[in-house]
């Protein structure tokens, strides 16, 4: 049986790939800090999903979940990013993403690629 918060992050994780942005909201305490790499952190649920709102809008794509580590206090998740914009352009990515937990909500969360190459930078630039 796996944890309640690598329940969470799936549900999540899966919610963000449908577009049911509502859904993430559920996952997500007022709060939140979200970091992501390479980018400058967002601060605040409702920031944040409105930056998801606009990404899922402009960019079509895959987030595997290789696995979920959690406990009462963290997530841990491996995952394979695969995005690919309008334009056609493409990347794919492992990733690590932490999560800081509390009361079933995400308050932080972070995001590692094992590297940034500068398409990835490229990639994200015009989005805003």
């Amino acid at each position: 049986m796996e944890h309640p918060n690598a329940e969470l992050y799936r549900r999540a994780t899966a919610a963000f790939q449908s577009g049911d942005i509502d859904a993430v909201k559920d996952a997500l305490a007022p709060g939140l800090r979200w970091h992501e790499a390479g980018n400058p952190e967002v601060m605040g649920r409702e920031a944040v999903l409105q930056q998801m709102s606009g990404d899922v809008k402009r960019i079509d794509g895959n987030i595997a979940v290789h696995d979920v580590l959690a406990n009462d206090e963290h997530v841990v998740a491996l995952i394979n990013v695969a995005l690919r914009k309008p334009d056609g352009s493409e990347i794919a990515y492992p990733a690590i993403e932490v999560a800081h937990m509390s009361d079933g909500l995400i308050i932080e969360r972070w995001s590692f690629m094992d590297s940034c190459p500068s398409d990835v930078y490229t990639f994200f630039s015009d989005l805003g």
